[in-house]
Protein backbone atom coordinates (compact mmCIF):
# COMPACT_ATOMS: atom_id res chain seq x y z
CA UNK A 1 0.00 0.00 0.00
CA UNK A 2 2.77 2.39 0.87
CA UNK A 3 4.77 1.72 -2.44
CA UNK A 4 1.17 2.68 -4.62
CA UNK A 5 0.84 5.86 -1.95
CA UNK A 6 4.72 6.89 -3.18
CA UNK A 7 4.05 5.92 -6.59
CA UNK A 8 1.47 7.91 -6.92
CA UNK A 9 2.50 10.83 -5.47
CA UNK A 10 5.40 10.73 -7.81
CA UNK A 11 3.36 10.68 -10.81
CA UNK A 12 1.60 13.95 -9.71
CA UNK A 13 4.22 15.51 -9.02
CA UNK A 14 6.11 14.84 -12.25
CA UNK A 15 2.57 16.13 -13.83
CA UNK A 16 2.65 19.03 -11.79
CA UNK A 17 6.37 20.21 -12.76
CA UNK A 18 5.85 19.34 -16.20
CA UNK A 19 2.29 21.85 -16.67
CA UNK A 20 4.27 24.49 -14.87
CA UNK A 21 7.26 24.23 -16.75
CA UNK A 22 8.64 25.53 -20.20
CA UNK A 23 11.36 25.70 -22.30
CA UNK A 24 13.47 28.99 -23.12
CA UNK A 25 13.56 30.94 -25.73
CA UNK A 26 16.06 31.66 -28.73
CA UNK A 27 16.75 34.95 -29.64
CA UNK A 28 15.43 36.80 -32.80
CA UNK A 29 17.28 37.19 -35.83
CA UNK A 30 19.64 40.25 -35.65
CA UNK A 31 19.92 40.22 -32.06
CA UNK A 32 22.95 41.53 -30.36
CA UNK A 33 26.00 38.91 -30.90
CA UNK A 34 27.38 38.58 -27.70
CA UNK A 35 23.65 38.16 -25.77
CA UNK A 36 23.28 35.51 -28.78
CA UNK A 37 26.29 33.86 -27.62
CA UNK A 38 25.32 33.64 -24.01
CA UNK A 39 21.57 33.10 -25.18
CA UNK A 40 22.45 30.10 -26.68
CA UNK A 41 24.92 28.81 -23.90
CA UNK A 42 22.52 29.33 -21.51
CA UNK A 43 20.05 27.28 -23.72
CA UNK A 44 22.91 24.31 -23.99
CA UNK A 45 23.29 24.43 -20.15
CA UNK A 46 19.21 24.31 -19.98
CA UNK A 47 18.87 21.18 -22.35
CA UNK A 48 21.81 19.49 -19.60
CA UNK A 49 20.11 19.94 -16.74
CA UNK A 50 22.35 22.46 -15.30
CA UNK A 51 19.55 25.46 -14.82
CA UNK A 52 22.38 27.75 -12.19
CA UNK A 53 24.75 27.72 -14.95
CA UNK A 54 21.61 28.39 -17.47
CA UNK A 55 20.78 31.18 -15.40
CA UNK A 56 24.04 32.82 -15.36
CA UNK A 57 24.97 33.02 -19.07
CA UNK A 58 21.00 34.19 -19.57
CA UNK A 59 22.31 37.01 -17.21
CA UNK A 60 25.24 37.79 -19.17
CA UNK A 61 22.93 38.46 -22.04
CA UNK A 62 20.79 40.59 -20.28
CA UNK A 63 23.96 43.13 -19.66
CA UNK A 64 24.92 42.65 -23.30
CA UNK A 65 21.27 43.38 -24.40
CA UNK A 66 18.81 44.60 -21.84
CA UNK A 67 15.73 45.41 -24.25
CA UNK A 68 15.32 41.95 -25.82
CA UNK A 69 11.99 40.28 -23.89
CA UNK A 70 13.22 36.66 -24.75
CA UNK A 71 16.05 36.99 -22.76
CA UNK A 72 14.22 38.04 -19.79
CA UNK A 73 11.67 35.45 -20.37
CA UNK A 74 14.35 33.06 -20.24
CA UNK A 75 16.12 34.68 -16.93
CA UNK A 76 12.35 34.45 -15.50
CA UNK A 77 12.10 30.74 -16.06
CA UNK A 78 15.32 30.05 -14.51
CA UNK A 79 14.07 31.97 -11.43
CA UNK A 80 10.77 29.90 -11.12
CA UNK A 81 12.77 26.59 -11.47
CA UNK A 82 14.77 28.04 -8.41
CA UNK A 83 11.59 29.24 -6.98
CA UNK A 84 12.60 32.81 -6.67
CA UNK A 85 8.71 34.22 -7.41
CA UNK A 86 9.55 37.82 -6.47
CA UNK A 87 12.66 37.97 -8.77
CA UNK A 88 10.79 35.79 -11.66
CA UNK A 89 7.82 38.26 -11.31
CA UNK A 90 9.83 41.29 -12.12
CA UNK A 91 11.54 39.30 -15.20
CA UNK A 92 8.29 38.42 -16.52
CA UNK A 93 7.27 41.60 -15.87
CA UNK A 94 10.52 43.17 -18.17
CA UNK A 95 9.65 39.90 -20.72
CA UNK A 96 5.85 41.09 -21.29
CA UNK A 97 7.24 45.46 -21.64
CA UNK A 98 10.02 43.78 -24.48
CA UNK A 99 7.98 41.21 -25.80
CA UNK A 100 7.83 43.22 -29.58
CA UNK A 101 4.77 41.16 -30.10
CA UNK A 102 6.30 37.91 -29.47
CA UNK A 103 3.18 35.70 -28.92
CA UNK A 104 5.11 32.83 -27.20
CA UNK A 105 6.30 35.32 -24.05
CA UNK A 106 2.72 37.49 -24.60
CA UNK A 107 0.37 33.59 -24.02
CA UNK A 108 3.13 32.39 -21.45
CA UNK A 109 1.06 30.09 -18.84
CA UNK A 110 3.81 31.30 -16.97
CA UNK A 111 3.98 34.47 -17.85
CA UNK A 112 0.15 34.72 -16.94
CA UNK A 113 0.62 33.13 -13.63
CA UNK A 114 2.84 35.21 -12.30
CA UNK A 115 1.41 38.80 -13.59
CA UNK A 116 -2.27 37.43 -12.50
CA UNK A 117 -3.94 37.41 -16.01
CA UNK A 118 -5.51 34.16 -15.88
Amino acid sequence: MKKIILILALVLTLTNCSRDSEPPLTLPPGAEPSAKIHNDRGLSHYEKGRYFDALLEFTQASVADNSTGEIHFNIALMLHQRSEEKRAKERFELARKFANGNKTILESGLLKKYLNQE
